[in-house]
């Protein structure tokens, strides 16, 4: 209805459109930013200062926000509307428009696009998280087992899930320690999942990286055997999506076996699996993580991903496993609209 709505007023007013799109998408990035200054969100707009200025004058005098020395933030008044207005700034940037379209092609049931290039501003991966967080909710029921993995696009998730009334969830690493930042590994945000969720949380005390004989011997201890079987058995997973030529420099695989990749045509990485344009898995560098081969027919895959640059990385993720929701940014869906209909 949001669209059809959007397409009349575009008829009957396209001035009063435009103008409507401007005020929304302003509304919704103070809400992002704030206390944001004006100058400084025409620049994160890339939009002329003036036209800033004029929306934010309109927005203050409907009492939609308030502007002091530390910049613009919302009122209460502007708070109680944000939802409505972010699916019409969406309606307006033709966001609900590119979802249809990159569900019809891509092997996922639900695509949520955020608008920005996350490659651009970092601020778009925040709202992608948020929108992620959204997502988790909606599908996590009492009794379910969650499985998430590492990464800034899950710890934003993380930090965006709200509390309510609490959920009897089991959250698990979907893969071992990685040698990155504490903050962003897999079981710190299985345990700040939980946290949030009012669930419980088991870990993954192994390296991702560990030869064959000493994870045997290390699975018979029970917390790891439990750990692992719990992950097997999840009902959601959560994960982020990596471009395979980083992903490979980050986890410091050989440089054997990144060239190796590269001449395979490797573009995506998930859970430690490097896939190629066609979604072909070409290796498993994690020897302690989810086998995505023995998951549930069940298990519903949320994955979130931002970018221009991780269009080639998502559609080859997707390809390989089906997904229930896809959350990525504008720049990264209009990239991957490029590249799938244009064959």
């Amino acid at each position: 209805m949001q669209a059809e709505f959007v397409d009349l007023v575009r008829k009957l007013a396209p001035d009063l459109a435009a103008e409507l799109g401007v005020r929304a998408l302003v509304l919704e990035r103070i809400a992002a930013l704030e206390p944001v200054g004006r100058r400084q969100l025409a620049m994160r707009l890339d939009r002329p200062e003036r036209e800033v200025r004029a929306a934010a004058a309109s927005l203050k005098e409907e009492g939609l926000i308030a502007l002091d020395a530390s910049g613009m933030t919302l009122t209460d008044k502007g708070r109680d509307i944000l939802p409505q207005v972010r699916e019409m700034s969406r309606a307006m940037q033709g966001l609900a428009d590119v979802e249809r379209r990159l569900e019809g092609l891509l092997n996922v049931d639900s695509v949520v696009v955020v608008p920005g290039d996350a490659d651009q501003d970092a601020h778009v991966l925040q709202d992608a998280g948020r929108m992620a967080a959204q997502k988790v909710r909606q599908h996590l029921r009492s009794g379910y087992t969650m499985a998430v993995t590492g990464g800034s696009s899950v710890a934003w998730t993380a930090k965006h899930l709200q509390g309510g009334a609490p959920l009897n969830v089991m959250v698990v690493p979907a893969r071992g320690g990685l040698a990155r930042a504490v903050e962003t590994q897999a079981n710190t945000l299985a345990a700040e999942i939980a946290r949030k969720l009012g669930g419980h949380h088991r870990l993954i005390h192994l390296p991702d990286h560990i030869d064959p004989a000493s994870k045997q011997e290390l699975m018979k201890l029970p917390e790891i055997s439990e750990a692992i079987d719990l992950l097997q058995r999840a009902d959601v997973i959560l994960h982020g999506i990596g471009r395979a030529d980083k992903a490979a420099r980050d986890y410091s695989l050989k440089g054997s076996v990144i060239r190796r990749l590269e001449e395979q045509g490797a573009v995506g990485e998930a859970f430690g699996n490097y896939f190629d344009r066609e979604g072909r898995c070409l290796l498993n560098s994690s020897s302690v993580g989810v086998d995505l081969a023995r998951l549930t027919p069940q298990c519903r895959m949320i994955a979130v991903a931002a970018g221009a640059g991780k269009a080639e990385a998502i559609i080859a993720v997707l390809r390989h496993d089906r997904h229930a929701v896809l959350v990525t940014d504008e720049a990264a869906a209009r990239a991957m609209l490029r590249l799938l209909e244009t064959k």
